[in-house]
């Protein structure tokens, strides 16, 4: 299941949620218990290669390293 973070439009509270997609629409505020929430755009995590350790970043020359 992915995980979502999401502001409650009503108090603001942010919080972070394992929900499966087709409910992602359900989702209530643990704060306050109001349906008004807004998905948060946020970053995430691509593993680039299997190498020991370091920054998981693009290899140079635009590509992706690792196989």
């Amino acid at each position: 299941m992915p995980t979502y973070d999401f502001r409650c439009s009503e108090c603001g509270h942010k919080f972070t949620i394992f929900v499966a997609i087709s409910e992602k629409d359900k989702v209530k505020c643990p704060a306050c218990g109001q349906g008004k929430v807004e998905q948060l755009f946020t970053g995430c995590s691509v593993r680039t290669g299997g190498g020991g350790g370091g920054c998981d970043l693009p290899a140079t020359g635009g590509g992706f390293g690792g196989g």
